[in-house]
């Protein structure tokens, strides 16, 4: 597989190469139990996919974590660098942590529930259009990672309502009710949504904080790139520490209100600090969730690993010369 250098490399989006010719070969591994699986027919695409002139590859079917570990090691011994990810966010989380050598590339085919870090990069959501980005020209994206022991997460973790919300939603839910699973999860957490004290430890300095959420921002948004949470980026190498204060319905209102309709002064996210490691701990020991899934519990320690993973991105749209005028114009 050929590859040449890219010709632009700006700040918020690290290109490594684009692909130009040779034969393609991919290793996926797939999660049936994925939000979209069954609708979006995913195995039918994978197989017209497969037989496409120039390209071979290798299906693994996410049973559990030590296979997986065990068939991406030999895959990657078997010469297999990119590798695609069928399935939502956490099963890409989960991938990426297990990925064997430096010089892998993940491609995602986004089929989970919210599929936000797919939104996050420009890769799109139909499955069909998302296995023609790996067969057409592309580029690689360097995308920071939060560390948890030895698994790797790019969105965010958080303590509190949220975590509660999402030890309490239910998988057959997700598939059957998409976002709406995560709404009538957030409604039964709500009895236990109550400002707690946190002691935060912040690349080595103490904070104390009292929130009914509490969460470290990688990514810097809520299911789409529109709406922010906070000034984070996938690539600067550092997390933002946020935090609603109360648990009353009009302050979690007014921070929902406040990623919606992007506001620059925010009234109830609040803003703690910038951060390479976070340590979060509790008064009470509560859930901890991670890209959309449930982790663990408090205490928890995160650190930013800079330039984590590369990913197969879409090439950077080309202006049309009606919008290239109308930019020099402005």
């Amino acid at each position: 597989m050929a590859i040449q250098p890219a010709n632009e490399n700006g700040p918020d989006h690290p290109v490594l190469g684009t692909i130009v010719s040779g034969r393609r070969k991919y290793f996926f591994v797939v999660n049936t139990r994925s939000g979209n699986y069954r609708k979006w027919l995913v195995q039918m695409r994978i197989g017209e996919f497969l037989t496409t002139e120039g390209v071979t590859g290798d299906v693994h079917y996410l049973r559990d974590t030590e296979t997986l570990r065990q068939r991406l090691a030999a895959a990657y011994s078997d010469g297999h660098r990119d590798f695609v990810v069928v399935g939502g966010d956490g099963t890409v989380s989960l991938v990426a942590g297990m990925l064997p050598g430096p010089d892998c590339r993940l491609g995602i085919v986004p089929v989970g529930t919210t599929n936000m870090l797919a939104q996050m990069l420009g890769i799109p959501l139909g499955t069909r259009r998302a296995l023609e980005l790996l067969l057409s020209s592309h580029r690689f994206r360097q995308v920071d990672a939060l560390s948890i022991g030895e698994k790797l997460y790019f969105l965010n973790v958080s303590a509190g309502l949220s975590s509660f919300s999402i030890s309490d939603l239910r998988t057959a839910e997700k598939s059957y009710f998409k976002l709406l699973a995560y709404v009538f999860a957030v409604v039964r957490s709500m009895r236990k949504a109550k400002t707690r004290r946190f002691r935060v430890t912040i690349d080595g300095r103490d904070e104390s904080v009292e929130a009914a959420e509490l969460f470290v921002d990688n990514a810097g948004a809520l299911w789409t790139p529109r709406y922010r949470t906070s000034e984070a980026r996938l690539d600067d190498g550092r997390a933002e520490v946020c935090y609603v204060n109360k648990a009353t319905p009009g302050e979690l209102g007014s921070a929902i209100l406040d990623v919606f309709l992007v506001r620059k002064s925010r009234h109830s996210l609040r803003r703690v600090a910038s951060a390479r490691t976070v340590s979060v701990d509790c008064e009470e020991c509560i859930p901890v969730q991670a890209d959309g899934d449930a982790i663990g519990r408090t205490p928890v320690d995160i650190t930013v690993v800079p330039a984590a993973t590369r990913f197969i991105v879409p090439e950077p749209c080309q202006p049309t010369p009606q919008r290239a005028l109308h930019a020099r114009a402005e």
